[in-house]
């Protein structure tokens, strides 16, 4: 329903003035994102409401997306030849362009809160209220004399909101709505078309990106440059475009870093991420898109069908476009849309971005003179500050405490602004902008400079400084090397005299000593004449009345020499000095220790009657290992072997009968483990020392796990008829699950199929789980009571083969489409989704109804007596509008 309401109305749950339904014409409501939100129609202008639209009034009507309708003032109002009213009206936000914000300061502020400090400082009372999903954007914003709706929307300039805290936003009447991204993905995806009528496609490839060189704060680039998009190689070539990021900024002196500086590594990546951003999130590796579609010149094509989820979707929402020719998927949000609030129904929508306007490029033009007349200003500010009594404050966060005059540089990447600390209109100090968007870069290049010069001067002095001290230090270690060299000269010098001395009394000495043992050593006599020379030394002769002591290595006797008999002992014999050649004969009596070796006895020496071995004398001992084959025993008492066992080898096949096992069982020990297999008659279990682990019984493999009974895998039967016999995988109240399961690579792990998990220990869930896809083949599934339904490929005329779910007939399916869920009854099918559709907008125009019967209308009419009439109310139906929520 579309309504004229009274100026001061602020709600529009009734009919107000009067109803246009009946006589207006062609209404379109039109909004942008982040733009402007419209309402235009023609009226007679002698309609039965004509008297009502006038300026100032409110017409309320539906928009898509919004619950309420919304209300548009009357701003313009023209009267054609044809007897019309053209009608244009504005949304009831844009009254807050004719409110004023004198000045205030929002500081370090969420969305919310800086919304409600804006509403708060208009000049004029109003009934506007805000909000915001944000809550974690903090800025700051000083609004000097500016309208209200300018303050909140106006994106062209520095200080606004939109540009400080980002994000869109969505009118509700006298509410205001704060998101960053406004509009959601619906999945609504069409397919790009030539030449079709209603629909208009542009695709610009001069704005595409796929190499970026990011320039960080002062020139900062990365090692190796550029940073590549993904999609680099779909293009002929690389398209490269240099992207700053003023806020990224390496740390320049190590010892004073300030706030914002990273250090150099993490400022490289943080520019690779910045760049990586601008393909993932912002998609400049795509062309620019715009799409634009009507619904009116598109109804009357067959290809209608594959844009009609559009009329479902909201502003700000992202829609997909696949260009089957470029092998591409783009997508494009809905940025503006016309609106028919009297069918309900879209007019057209635009996909892509919105245009840039001719306002928009004289806008461009005001402010970069007033950008110029800033920075003149700015500049002699700045030069005011040098005079030394005020001070100079940098970086990004406001001063703590300042004193009139000072001046605050507050950069902003690579922005700077700059601050006054002076009276404000309300006569309190505070920090007042001389100067925005000014270029950092130059006045970085300035301070830089005269840092260089300044650091350069420092250089200087510091390396004579250096050369100096060091040309100190080299004269003084040189007369300190200079005194010590003459200290060890004359130390060598006295040396070297004591050495001489010494040697020469030794040399003295060393001569009276040779002279002593000539003399003591030289002996006359008939026999002997020895001379003890200086080289034989070492050679020491003794000489005493009874004997003679030569001990000497070097004394050599020639001549004969003769040796009383029994003079020489059996010490004066060395060992092992006698040999064959100086034994001439040998009694055998003579050898009375040690044994004759084997090799020292003739073969055939020693026979019979030469050997006698006493009864019992020979010992285990004497007998060699392994000396007693088998040729050497006659027999053998069984009694005699009490250890060790009978190799497997020395047991014939077939040897051991039943009637040789004196117990029912086996146990077969495995030699090197723990483990050991137990048989019995009725089954064979194997253990892992004395655990059982499992076993095979005539019912089947069972298992343990320690003291666990897991479960078996044998035959079975169906309880209370043992006659219905099977095979059955039973699962134990000790075991956890059961799996078919496959190994996917030599080696790999096993990965399951099916499981049966009946107590959720394997899946967090209890139930049967499925590990791979599922193949009925066309096999029914049935209830309980023997009915059943099918899993088959639908085939829907002009739609393709989809998969559903089959009644016996046939001719009922469940059919899922690509996107919407088909429904065929008596073998025609119905789009659900469309169906919701017409069922909702049904609602509304019933909705609609009950609100005009509500209004109320004549009953009866009556004549009297007197020739006057009276007449009965019917003032309503008692009806109240549903709820066209079909979800």
């Amino acid at each position: 329903m579309i309504s004229v309401h009274n100026r001061a109305a602020q709600t529009f749950t009734a009919t107000g003035l009067a109803v246009l339904d009946r006589e207006i014409i062609d209404p379109v409501a039109t909004e942008e994102l982040n733009g402007g939100f419209t309402l235009r129609f023609n009226y007679p202008a002698d309609g039965p409401a004509a008297q009502h639209l006038v300026l100032e009034n409110i017409v309320a009507t539906p928009a898509p997306g919004i619950q309420s309708r919304q209300g548009f003032r009357i701003t313009e109002i023209t009267t054609t030849l044809d007897g019309l009213l053209e009608i244009t009206a504005h949304h009831v936000f844009y009254d807050l362009a004719a409110n004023l914000i004198a000045d205030t300061y929002v500081v370090n502020k969420t969305a919310a809160d800086a919304l409600k400090q804006l509403l708060d400082a208009a000049n004029s009372k109003h009934g506007f209220t805000a909000s915001s999903s944000d809550t974690s954007t903090r800025a700051s914003a000083r609004i000097v004399r500016q309208s209200l709706a300018a303050a909140i929307l106006d994106s062209k300039t520095d200080n606004s909101f939109v540009s400080r805290w980002g994000g869109e936003l969505a009118f509700d009447n006298w509410h205001i709505h704060h998101a960053p991204r406004r509009g959601r993905d619906a999945g609504v995806v069409i397919r790009d078309r030539k030449n079709l009528t209603g629909y208009e496609a542009a695709l610009d490839y001069t704005t595409v990106v796929t190499r970026i060189l990011p320039v960080g704060y002062d020139g900062l680039l990365l090692p190796e440059l550029y940073v590549d998009s993904p999609r680099i190689n779909d293009y002929v070539a690389p398209r490269i475009k240099v992207i700053r990021y003023g806020s990224v900024e390496a740390i320049k002196d190590a010892e004073k870093p300030r706030e914002d500086e990273l250090p150099l590594p993490q400022a490289y990546e943080k520019l690779r991420q910045l760049a990586k951003a601008e393909f993932s999130s912002r998609h400049v590796d795509q062309p620019h898109c715009a799409y634009k579609i009507s619904f009116v010149d598109l109804a009357s094509t067959k290809e209608y069908e594959g844009f009609c989820d559009l009329e479902t979707v909201t502003l700000g929402d992202t829609v997909t476009v696949r260009h089957d020719d470029l092998n591409v998927a783009l997508t494009a949000r809905v940025v503006a849309y016309d609106f028919d609030p009297l069918a309900g129904e879209y007019i057209s929508i635009e996909l892509g971005s919105a245009a840039g306007k001719f306002t928009d490029i004289t806008h461009t033009i005001t402010a970069a003179r007033s950008q110029a007349s800033q920075a003149q200003q700015a500049a002699s500010i700045a030069l005011a500050s040098a005079d030394g009594k005020n001070t100079n404050h940098y970086g990004t966060t406001q001063p703590v405490s300042a004193r009139l005059g000072d001046v605050w540089f507050k950069d902003n990447g690579e922005q700077v602004g700059i601050w006054i600390y002076k009276a404000t209109d309300t006569g309190q100090p505070g920090w007042v902008s001389l100067a925005t968007d000014l270029n950092g870069a130059e006045l970085a290049a300035n301070l830089q400079a005269a840092k260089t010069q300044i650091a350069q001067a420092n250089a200087s002095v510091e390396q004579v400084q250096a050369s100096l001290k060091q040309t100190q230090g080299e004269l003084v270690k040189t007369s300190s090397d200079t005194a010590a060299a003459k200290a060890r000269a004359e130390k060598a010098l006295k040396d070297a005299t004591s050495t001489q001395n010494a040697l020469e009394a030794f040399k003295v000495q060393v001569a009276d000593e040779t002279k002593n043992i000539n003399s003591s050593l030289t002996m006359v006599s008939d026999n002997v004449n020895l001379r003890v020379k200086r080289a034989e030394i070492i050679t020491q002769i003794n000489l005493s009345n009874e004997t003679v002591l030569i001990d000497a290595a070097k004394v050599h006797i020639s001549g004969q020499t003769s040796i009383d008999d029994a003079v020489i002992g059996t010490a004066m014999i060395a060992d092992a000095a006698i040999t064959n050649a100086k034994i001439s004969q040998l009694s055998a009596d003579k050898i009375t220790t040690g044994t004759l070796a084997s090799a020292r006895i003739a073969a055939g020496s020693i026979t019979s009657d030469k050997l006698t071995i006493a009864n019992g004398y020979i010992q285990t001992a004497m007998i060699r290992d392994a000396a007693i084959t088998s040729a050497k025993i006659a027999y053998i008492d069984a009694s005699k072997i009490t250890t060790g066992l009978l190799d497997a080898n020395r047991i014939g096949a077939a040897s051991i009968t039943a009637d040789k096992l004196s117990a029912n069982a086996i146990q077969v020990g495995l030699a090197g483990w723990t483990s050991n297999i137990r048989i019995n008659p009725t089954q064979i279990s194997w253990y892992n020392g004395s655990e059982l682990e499992g076993k095979i019984a005539s019912t089947g493999m069972q298992f343990w796990y320690g003291n666990r009974y897991i479960g078996q895998l044998g035959r079975g039967h169906k309880k209370d008829h043992e006659e219905i016999e099977g095979i059955s995988t039973s699962l134990a109240n000790e075991g956890d699950y059961v799996a078919w399961t496959y190994q996917d690579a030599p080696n790999g792990d096993y990965f399951t199929c099916l499981t049966l998990d009946p107590k959720g220990r394997f899946y967090d869930s209890a139930g049967i789980h499925l590990g791979a896809d599922l193949r009925t083949n066309g096999y029914k599934f049935y209830t309980t009571e023997n009915r059943s339904v099918t899993l088959e490929d639908c085939v829907l005329t002009d739609r393709g083969t989809h998969p559903g779910w089959v009644g016996p007939t046939k001719l009922a399916k469940v059919v899922f489409h690509t996107y919407d869920v088909m429904i065929v009854t008596n073998g025609t099918f119905y789009n659900m989704t469309r169906l919701f559709d017409r069922l909702s907008d049904l609602m509304i125009r019933v909705n609609g109804l009950i609100g005009l019967l509500n209004q109320g209308w004549i009953s009866t009419i009556t004549s009297k007596a007197d020739g006057t009439i009276s007449w009965t109310y019917f003032h309503n139906t008692g009806y109240q509008p549903m709820s066209t929520n079909t979800a």
